[in-house]
Parts: C-alpha cells; structure tokens; sequence
C-alpha cells in the first residue's frame, strides 16, 4: 500500500496545485484554456507518437480486450440510464447523460499519467488499443443518443448516418487520435527516430503528464459538487466499482489476458468520470448538475480506490 500511496499521492498533489493556482487566480481562465490546448494539441500526442512508434503491437488482433473494455462500459451506461430513468424519473436526455458519467473516464489527463508511470511503457500497448476507438464508439453513441432524446422545436432530427459522419469527422481531427494513428504507423516501418528528433519529442513528451495533472485540477475549480449529489454518487458508484470490476472479471476469467494487459484495462475503467461528461450535459442541457458533480465527486473519491486498486496490482 506504501507503493501505490507513494506513486497516487505526488499525481494528486498536482492536481491540487492545479486547483489551488485556479482558485486563487494566481493563474486564469485563460492561461488554464492555453495549457489545456498545449496538452491535447502537442504535448499527449507527441507522448503517446513517441511511446507508439517503439512499441511492438500483437500478431493478432485483441477483440478480448476491447469486447471486455467496451463490453462493460456499455454495461454500466445501459444500468445507469435505466436506473436514473426509472428509479430517479429523470428525463430521457438526462438518463442517456447520467449513464454516460458511468463509462465515460478520464483517461487521457489521469489515466495515461498514473499507469504509465506506475507500470512503465510496456502498459502502454493496452492503453493505446482502447484508445485507439474510445472517442467514435462513445461520443457517436452519447451524440446519437442525445439527439435522439433532446427536446425540440421545429427542428429535424439528424440522421444516423449524420451523426456518425460528425463523430468520424471530430475523431479523425482529434490530436490524441492522431498521434496514436502516426505513432502506430511509423512504428511500422522499423525506422528508429533520429537522435535529434528523439530527443526534442522526449523533451516535449516530458512534459505531458504534468501539464495534463495541473490542467485538470484547475479545471475542477470550473464544477460544483453541490448540484444533484444524489444522482452523482449512484454515477460516481458504477464508474469507480462497477466498471473496474467488470473488466477485470473479463479480461481476468473469461479471455484470461496477461496479468499486464489485465491490470491497464481495469485501472483505465476505474479512472473518474472526465469532465468532457459535463460539457457534454451543458451543451445539451441534460442533467447539467449532475454532471459536474460527478465530475468532482468521482475525482474525489477515486484517491481512495485508484490507491486500494493500485495496492492490489503492485502488490
């Protein structure tokens, strides 16, 4: 437990800086936006082209891995949606936000930073591979969905192959995205980088995961926990428990993945909800409270569980 508190504590304490500098406005709004374009236009893809374009990816292609990842997060988002809609009596667009909350994590500004370092680049194969899809599957679903369900006045509801063709297009324009596609690619080649380039992508690699840390705790300052607690900690529940513990019964028992590949899935579900779920809710109005409160509940709470799972597969 030593271990893993060592290797939370000094992420979280990032995050807290972020925060504190937020709050007291010793940094604004504006430079918060600059250093957050900074991280997901240059910094995290050129981490993750860098780390890609070393590694060696399997022979086969790793359906046990994604049917177990996307597999559970349809899960907890199906049982989530159903209970805000029928147990809490939550409208239709909030039931679809709320069971969003639930599969939706943070994987890029806390999930990248705690497994690769706790388990060094060679976690990073996993990682990737969900990441690979993790954008089209779930924003396409979440903006289907909400549009399905959004109330409206005189307007036309967007075709299937509309909304598809959105989420194909912001995907393919997503820096992380990118830098995955070009690091797989050129990893591909067998070409090792040159020298200078290694190291001015390393220097800037360097740089990502506590740029990213610092952005998201001041981003935090931006939500309230106040708003609908109640439906935040029944969200907060099924995205830090129930969606872990699916995907390691999945990947553990029934395609039984390498102990590696095991522990980097379970620990990307078990990361909070990412505060994408709440601009999400805002855009749409959909359970906009609810939304930001779970955004600050979940972070809250997972410095207890990332540290309970961490203990568990460092031990």
């Amino acid at each position: 437990m030593n271990v893993a508190l060592s290797l939370v504590l000094p992420i979280f304490g990032i995050i807290a800086f972020g925060y504190f500098g937020a709050r007291t406005k010793l940094i604004s709004h504006a430079g918060v936006d600059g250093l957050d374009t900074y991280v997901f236009t240059f910094a995290m893809p050129v981490l993750l082209f860098r780390n890609l374009a070393g590694t060696e990816f399997p022979s086969s292609l790793p359906w046990g891995l994604w049917i177990s990842y996307y597999g559970a997060m349809l899960a907890v988002w199906a049982a989530g949606s159903l209970i805000a809609l029928f147990i809490l009596r939550r409208p239709a667009s909030d039931a679809v936000m709320l069971g969003f909350g639930c599969g939706q994590g943070n994987t890029i500004m806390l999930g990248l930073p705690i497994i690769l370092t706790g388990f060094g680049p060679e976690a990073g194969t996993p990682v990737f591979l969900i990441l690979a899809f993790h954008g089209i599957i779930l924003f396409t679903i979440a903006t289907f969905l909400l549009e399905l369900t959004r109330t409206r006045e005189g307007e036309e509801l967007p075709s299937f192959g509309a909304i598809l063709k959105e989420g194909l297009v912001n995907t393919a324009r997503n820096p992380v995205i990118i830098g995955i596609a070009c690091g797989v690619v050129y990893g591909q080649l067998g070409v090792p980088l040159p020298g200078i380039v290694d190291t001015t992508l390393e220097m800037i690699a360097r740089s990502a995961i506590p740029c990213a840390l610092f952005v998201l705790g001041a981003m935090l300052t931006r939500y309230s926990i106040r708003r609908s607690v109640g439906a935040a900690s029944i969200t907060t529940f099924f995205k830090l428990t129930v969606h872990p513990a699916l995907v390691f019964a999945m990947t553990q028992y029934v395609f039984e993945l390498e102990p590696l590949w095991v522990t980097a899935a379970t620990l990307l579900a078990a990361m909070p909800t990412g505060v994408y779920s709440s601009i999400l809710a805002n855009r749409y109005r959909a359970a906009p409270g609810a939304a930001s409160s779970t955004v600050v509940l979940s972070t809250g709470i997972s410095l207890v569980t990332l540290t309970i799972l961490l203990g568990y597969f460092l031990g």
